[in-house]
Parts: structure tokens; C-alpha cells; sequence
């Protein structure tokens, strides 16, 4: 009875007066069960242990998927002092705030009557030429080998909501769950990503569906416990959808917003998603500081799983502000982005950020999912995305769609299209082996990234799954040709 009042802060108070003078004891809390014990319990279970229930005004959120399972609460001192004793709870993190990655802004507006020109963030990720121009013209080449450009794909944008109307959505934009229960974007954020990604005419993936997943609020800002939140949602709507079938694909989950240290309830839910079959790509950051110092970018590059996607202006260089580091796997045009925007159906905005970039790759991610052994292995997915990136001379990993066009006359995608002998974006060497053909400044590419990509050509992703595979297989196909 001593536990039950010292965690209510007085019983006898709670149950005198309104449940509301508990409400701002304490702060709030995460807490994530730990799926590997032996008897891993029931997030109702470790509730009533504190004297808490689902229903009890200081229980924010409860998480209960596959993949992960707890709650967001606020308590005091003793209930935490009791969850620290609990072997079967695997994390107690304070909530922190977390806020969109965004620089600038410029607003426009712009008639659809028919498909206008791309910009030049999706003419950037399709070629291996530079890319040189005015940044808010619309006068780009979009190229792309597959006209499903991302059908039956399911890209949730975990941000601060989304402007359903816009024409570029052509009805597939829908909001599926809110942090506060308002299913608009007034903040705009989170519409200019989901354009980017996915919009018929500004975006990448222009035929997949676009989820509103609201965890920030109109000023872009929000707790790290709605993310998980959010997550959580993903997981058992990606599982729904699984078991139902109906042409799905499978999710991506675009994560465009930042922290100011690395939060562990955030990484453990990305793993825990990916883990379950959804394609996670996350914003650097914008802090021009490395991005293994923040969540959820450091679940990315060689410390996670997720792709952690920093930002490049037109001529390739890192951009100013872009976090970086070993945590991220490849940089996408991030400067003068033009996208949608909330206030009418024709409404584009100029925006620069970490969030402008991470969208891009989204979109690639999901274009490449027409390829099922790509689309049911996020892992493979990451590889793929990082192998196909254009090398620069500084290490740099430029993203690409895998299409390397000249002048928008790109035809390679995870489907051979045409023979080798016709590769466009090819040229032959002495030795008569096929490279990609490489940005002004790039460096060699070493002989398996030759290996990986040669083996793209004739349809076998196996090749990605490593040196030795590829090695082998590829001498066998050509004679005894190796590859160090």
C-alpha cells in the first residue's frame, strides 16, 4: 500500500479531488518491455504494477506491436525507482523534444495544368552528370527506368502532418493518426516532404501512397514519446496491410525532424520497425555537427540500421549546414527544394534543410521496392541505396535512383531493360568491363562496388549480399575474370 501511495502522490488526494492534480507530477517517461526475457508481460501488467491502467490521465500513449511494445507516461521518483528494479523493462527514458529540420523558406504558387518540368533535386538523383542551374527553376529531367514509380508502397511521413488537397497527391495522400487528434498540417512541413517524396509532379515516388503520421506540432516541434507513438502506429498498420495483401508492397517510413541527443526509446523503435519489414529512412540533422549526436540520425550508417540521409546543394558540395559523420549513409539535394505546400491545391514552397534531402532518398526507396528482393529486405535496401550512390572524390555518397542518365536518357533500374551492349550509362574499358560512368571529381570505384554494379545489369541482387558471392559467381560468368 506504501508503493501504491507513493507513486500516486497520495491516494487520498487523488481520489479527494479531480484525477488533474496528478497530471502534472512528474515528468513523462518511456518505457519499452523487453521482449527477450523469458515472460516478457503485458504492457497492462507493468501499469498495474505502478497502479496505473490505460485509461489513466498521466498514461500518454501506449505502444503495442509486433516489434515493440510500452507506454509513455508522466511519474515521479518512486514509480521510476520501481521500473529501474523491473528485469523485464529494457528502457526508462525521459521524453525530449524533437523538431523538423528545416532552414529557409520561399512560397509561390503554380498551375498544374499538365506536368511541369522537375526540379533539380530530381534530375540530381538520376543522373551522373553535374547538375547546373537557376535552383527554383522547374526546367529539370526526371529519369526513370520504371513507370510504377513506387505503386502499392506505402510511404508514412512521421512529421507534422499533411495538406491532403494538393494536386500533386491526385488523392493518394491520406492522414492516419494524429498525436492531438487534428489530422491537417498547419506548420507545411510535412506536406513539402510528402511532395518531394511522392508527388505527381515534384516527387519521386509519383505513384505510391502518401500517410500522414502527425507527431509534431504547428510550430514543427514535439516529444519524442509521440514518435514512438507514430511507430508504433506504422508497425501495426504495415502488419494489417501485410496480412491483407490487395497489391501492397510494403512501408517506408520518412522521419525528416531531429533531437538534441540521441534518444534510445527512438532508436529501439526504428530497429524494432525495421526489424518487422519497414524501410526506414531519417534526416542528419542540421547542426553541421556529426549525426551520431542526435536521434533518429544515428540509427543510421554504420552505427543502424536505418539510412540517415544528409544534404548536398547543385554542384555536390556538403551543404553548410548538413550534419555528417560515419552515422550517415548518403546526401541528397537539400537546398532550394521546391515541393508542396498547405493554403491551396497549387501552392509550392522553397525550402532548404536535412529534411528537403532525407525525402529524396524516401522516394528512391520506395521507387526501388518494384524489385520484391529489395522491397521484403530493408538491409539489402540499404546497400542497394548505398551502392548505387555516385562516389565524389571526398567520399562523398551521392544518391541516385540507380538510373545514371545522360541528359535525362537514363535506362538502368533494378530490371534490365536493355542489353549490356546498349548500357548508355556505360563506358567500356580496355579491358572490356563495364563502369559507370563517374561525376567530374569522382574517385575509381573499387572493383566489388564494379562487381555489384555489373551484376545490377543482369537482374541478381545476390551479388549485394556479398564480396565473396560476387567474386565467385561473377568469375564463373565471364571466364574466371576476379575481382579483389
Amino acid at each position: 500500500m506504501l508503493i501504491i501511495f507513493a507513486c500516486l502522490v497520495l491516494v487520498g488526494n487523488a481520489l479527494a479531488a479531480p484525477v488533474q492534480a496528478h497530471q502534472s507530477e512528474g515528468a513523462e517517461h518511456i518505457v519499452i518491455i523487453d521482449r527477450s526475457h523469458p515472460t516478457p508481460p503485458h504492457v497492462a501488467e507493468v501499469l498495474e504494477r505502478l497502479a496505473l491502467s490505460e485509461s489513466h490521465p498521466d498514461v500518454r500513449r501506449v505502444f503495442n506491436n509486433s516489434a515493440f511494445a510500452g507506454f509513455a507516461a508522466s511519474m515521479k521518483s518512486h514509480c521510476l525507482d520501481l521500473l529501474a528494479n523491473m528485469t523485464d523493462v529494457s528502457i526508462v527514458e525521459q521524453t525530449v523534444n524533437v523538431r523538423r529540420t528545416t532552414i529557409m523558406k520561399r512560397q509561390s504558387s503554380l498551375a498544374y495544368g499538365t506536368r511541369p518540368n522537375a526540379p533539380w533535386g530530381l534530375q540530381s538523383i538520376s543522373t551522373d552528370a553535374t547538375v547546373r542551374g537557376n535552383a527554383q527553376a522547374m526546367d529539370y529531367t526526371y529519369s526513370f527506368a520504371s513507370s510504377a514509380l513506387g505503386k502499392g508502397v506505402d510511404i508514412y511521413i512521421l512529421d507534422t502532418g499533411i495538406y491532403t488537397a494538393h494536386n500533386v497527391f491526385d488523392g493518394r495522400a491520406t492522414m492516419a493518426w494524429s498525436y492531438d487528434g487534428v489530422m491537417t498540417d498547419v506548420d507545411g512541413h510535412g506536406t513539402h516532404v510528402s511532395g518531394t517524396a511522392a508527388g505527381s509532379i515534384l516527387g519521386v515516388a509519383s505513384n505510391a501512397n502518401i500517410i500522414g503520421i502527425k507527431a509534431l506540432d504547428s510550430d514543427g516541434g514535439g516529444w519524442s514519446s509521440n514518435v514512438v507513438a507514430g511507430i508504433d502506429f506504422v508497425i501495426r498498420a504495415h502488419d494489417d496491410r501485410k496480412a491483407k495483401g490487395d497489391g501492397f508492397v510494403g512501408s517506408v517510413i520518412s522521419m525528416s525532424l531531429a533531437s538534441s541527443s540521441p534518444v534510445q526509446a527512438i532508436t529501439s523503435a526504428i530497429a524494432a520497425a525495421i526489424q518487422a519489414g519497414v524501410h526506414t529512412v531519417v534526416a542528419a540533422g542540421n547542426d553541421h555537427e556529426d549525426a551520431c549526436g542526435a536521434s533518429p540520425s544515428s540509427s543510421g550508417g554504420t552505427a543502424g540500421p536505418a539510412l540517415t540521409v544528409g544534404s548536398v546543394g547543385m554542384t555536390g558540395a556538403v551543404s553548410s549546414f548538413s550534419n555528417y559523420g560515419t552515422c550517415v549513409d548518403v546526401y541528397a539535394p537539400g537546398e532550394n527544394i521546391i515541393s508542396a505546400w498547405p493554403g491551396g491545391p497549387n501552392i509550392i514552397n522553397s525550402l532548404s534543410g536535412t529534411s528537403m534531402a532525407t525525402p529524396h532518398v524516401t522516394g528512391i526507396v520506395a521507387y526501388a521496392m518494384g524489385n520484391e528482393t529489395l522491397a521484403q529486405d530493408p538491409g539489402l535496401m540499404k546497400e542497394w541505396v548505398r551502392m548505387t550512390a555516385l562516389r565524389l572524390a571526398d567520399g562523398t555518397l551521392l544518391a541516385n535512383n540507380g538510373v545514371q542518365a545522360d541528359e535525362g536518357d537514363g535506362m538502368l533500374d533494378l530490371r534490365k531493360t536493355v542489353s549490356h551492349a546498349n548500357f548508355t550509362a556505360a563506358v567500356v574499358h580496355p579491358d572490356n568491363s563495364a563502369r559507370t560512368k563517374r561525376k567530374p571529381g569522382m574517385a575509381v570505384v573499387d572493383s566489388l562496388a564494379d562487381c555489384r554494379r555489373e551484376a545490377q545489369l543482369h537482374e541478381d541482387v545476390r551479388y549485394l549480399s556479398g564480396a565473396r558471392h560476387c567474386n565467385i559467381d561473377h568469375a564463373l560468368r565471364t571466364g574466371g575474370r576476379k575481382y579483389s
